[in-house]
């Protein structure tokens, strides 16, 4: 056998070794099976504080020309990051704030302890509670200011924002320092 002989058989044997998972799995990747995703449990907030942090997010930033923060899935991204990422004393601080600014809301400390929490947040009393006791009462401006802050944060974050509402470019071109954002097509860029 020549040595060019050797070096082909060689080569399409490597190939051969190569490729074999990647054709089993081109091949058994075309099932009819549908994938079925449950719905997201929340890790952080127990349910019925989950289907406040959802009313909350949605005063916030409601549904317009653009989804609302709910529609995005801002509330499991917050959620996710809560119980994640922040260590327990930044939790325990969180929750407390949180809580604080639950028993304003519906103005009966009692009702949180029996989960009887009004599941009715309207934009007037979280306006009238934001401007009456924003200034006064620390732990609510704190739980206000942090879910203003974290839902802006998370809306702007989410893929479906940056890619249909924002200016995105995956892979950004040449540097310019002085642009208008006339030029940019009137949108803000995604970070």
């Amino acid at each position: 056998m020549k040595r060019r002989d050797v070096l082909k058989y060689t080569a399409l044997a490597t190939g051969t070794i190569l490729s074999a998972p990647l054709i089993a799995g081109i091949l058994t990747g075309c099932r009819s099976e549908v994938a079925v995703v449950d719905p997201y449990k929340p890790i952080f907030f127990n349910e019925q504080e989950f289907s406040i942090i959802e009313q909350i997010i949605d005063i916030i930033l409601p549904k317009t020309d653009s989804p609302s923060a709910s529609e995005v899935g801002v509330q499991n991204i917050m959620d996710t990051m809560i119980g994640s990422t922040y260590n327990s004393e930044d939790q325990i601080k969180w929750k407390n704030n949180f809580l604080a600014l639950l028993t304003k809301l519906n103005n009966n400390p009692e009702d949180l302890e029996s989960k009887n929490v009004k599941k009715n947040v309207t934009l007037e009393n979280f306006e009238k509670l934001r401007t009456e006791v924003y200034e006064t009462e620390i732990p609510v401006k704190a739980a206000i200011a942090d879910l203003r802050q974290q839902t802006i944060a998370y809306y702007l974050s989410t893929e479906e924002i940056s890619t249909n509402f924002l200016n995105y470019l995956p892979v950004p071109g040449q540097y310019e320092s002085c642009i208008t954002v006339a030029e940019m097509g009137g949108k803000a860029w995604a970070l």
